[in-house]
């Protein structure tokens, strides 16, 4: 019954959604049955309104790009996409881009201003509010470090809040978003004026280093773990010989071997066990835990 309440709550509110939808092509490494419904809301006031009508009442999940996630046969819910709500502008050094806004779009909207701190974005395809969520890294750079605050949707009190950085609890692939019912909504970047040439030069240079070390080609989820104490989870993989390693169509990246890719028709089944064999696999070798990064939804 409430299902057709939705329809006609989305309907009203003039909220684009899709009905027993597929889930694979709104996630990167293309795994996920079907969703009983996906909204696209194009507003942060839309956004903020539907997790409210939603939230207790069915299963949801908000969605940036999906680049880190991967989904069950079938999601009996709402999967919220927030890729309309993609507005970036500008005051002063800092950069204010909303959830749904991509990070490499970001990096070329500082560049394209003169400002620097966030080049290592470049070349990640995750969103704004999932790189906040994540505290995303590259290069030996983490987000956080560029954040000056965020506007936030705290779902239990039905507010929109402004936190600055010292209270979204950033760490190492972590953030406050990970433990409360609060939802990015967008987030200012706090910048510096450099040398435009400089800029795109070093821009240039993450991009070129992520074609030679990363299987861009082929589907996947970007990092399957996180990277454990005084190593990396790709050494490590490598090394227990796993490389080219899989199940199903779900196989270790030759060329990357933190990487899990798609290599056609992989399932949600081959990940979960691909994943369970090489934690197994390292911890066995190195009495090493191995942590997932990649989400599994369902």
């Amino acid at each position: 019954m409430f299902f057709e309440d939705l329809c006609l709550y989305l309907d009203v509110n003039s909220i684009e959604y899709k009905k027993e939808a597929e889930i694979a092509p709104y996630v990167s490494i293309r795994v996920g049955g079907i969703a009983s419904f996906i909204a696209f809301p194009d507003s942060i006031e839309k956004l903020c309104n539907l997790i409210n009508y939603v939230r207790g009442k069915i299963k949801y999940y908000i969605l940036g790009n999906g680049t880190n996630c991967y989904f069950a046969d079938y999601f009996e819910g709402l999967i919220i996409i927030t890729n309309k709500i993609n507005e970036i502008n500008i005051s002063k050094n800092n950069i204010i881009a909303e959830c749904g806004a991509s990070l490499t779009r970001c990096a070329v909207y500082a560049y394209e201003n003169s400002l620097t701190g966030i080049e290592f974005l470049y070349g990640i395809p995750g969103s704004v509010g999932g790189g906040a969520y994540m505290n995303a890294s590259a290069y030996g750079y983490m987000t956080s470090q560029f954040i000056k605050e965020c506007l936030v949707y705290d779902s239990i009190k039905n507010k929109i809040l402004i936190m600055n950085k010292d209270r979204l609890d950033f760490g190492i692939k972590h953030s406050v978003f990970m433990n409360k019912e609060y939802f990015v909504l967008s987030v200012t970047f706090d910048l510096t004026v450099g040398n435009k040439d400089k800029i795109k030069c070093l821009m240039d240079s993450y991009m070129n280093k992520r074609i030679v070390s990363q299987p861009l080609d082929v589907p996947s989820a970007g990092s399957a773990f996180k990277r454990p104490k005084n190593d990396y989870a790709s050494r490590l993989i490598d090394k227990a010989g796993l490389k080219g390693y899989g199940i199903g169509d779900a196989e270790v990246s030759t060329k990357h071997a933190g990487f899990i890719v798609n290599k056609g028709n992989a399932t949600a089944n081959d990940i979960n066990i691909l994943l369970y064999e090489i934690k197994e696999t390292i911890k066995e070798k190195f009495d090493i835990e191995l942590e997932e990064e990649i989400i599994f939804v369902e």
